[in-house]
């Protein structure tokens, strides 16, 4: 091979190694970093947080606690992401009573089976009451030691009143269907009386007129037996 050519091969290696040398610098830069969603909902709803994942390749796991306001939301429910799912012998644990306003929760993927981002876990939130609490990471830690956590981003639940007018606007409308299929059922039941009273009135007619003659049958009857009855002779 000349010396051109190598020289030339020389070159194209050292630009590629660079090339990774830097990729790595910038991924390493970076660090895994830990996102927490922002949600919304009405005072007795339940919504859900997704907790997702960047730069994670090569990532084995790793624990964190999740902070908010316990006076206004309630964690009931906690299930894993695709990040743990579809990864080989995953593992997801939560503990939603860790400590007042606190949520700790732990994954384990098998170092280099998890994809570089995804979700880790969704999580169930009871809204007990108007405000906005913040979702705040604490306590962070990964496998291996060596990996390096960037700034994670907090979440964030905005609860808003619920609207009482509408409901009421929607019973007092129940109310009123209500009353007038009653009315409904009323006047068809006044119908019913009235024909029954009708028939009664016409039956009643027809009784009246027979005993009617009835009457003027046994009238005419005695007065043909008086008629007929023979007279005393006069002495």
């Amino acid at each position: 091979m000349s010396i051109i050519k190598r020289a030339g091969l020389f070159k194209i290696l050292l630009v590629a190694s660079m090339i990774l040398l830097v990729a790595g610098m910038v991924q390493a830069a970076e660090g895994i970093k830990l996102i927490a969603s922002e949600e919304q909902g009405k005072s007795g709803d339940k919504i859900q947080v997704t907790i997702s994942v960047e730069n994670a390749a090569g990532v084995g796991g790793g624990e964190a606690t999740l902070n908010f306001e316990p006076a206004l939301v309630k964690p009931v429910a906690d299930e894993p992401g695709e990040l743990v799912t579809e990864a080989s012998s995953g593992l997801f644990m939560a503990n939603r009573e860790y400590d007042e306003g606190q949520l700790k929760f732990m994954w384990v993927t098998p170092e280099g089976d998890a994809a570089d981002e995804g979700i880790i876990c969704v999580i169930d939130f009871e809204l007990l009451g108007d405000g906005e609490t913040e979702l705040d990471f604490a306590d962070l830690i990964f496998f291996p030691e060596e990996v390096e956590p960037a700034e994670p981003v907090s979440g964030r639940i905005t609860i808003a009143e619920a609207e009482v007018g509408q409901e009421e606007i929607e019973a007092d409308l129940e109310k009123e269907e209500e009353a007038v299929a009653e009315e409904e059922i009323e006047e068809e039941e006044f119908e019913r009386d009235e024909e029954v009273v009708a028939d009664g009135v016409d039956n009643g007619d027809n009784y009246t007129l027979l005993i009617v003659l009835i009457a003027l049958f046994i009238l005419a009857a005695a007065g043909f037996v008086i008629f007929k009855r023979p007279k005393k002779a006069k002495h």
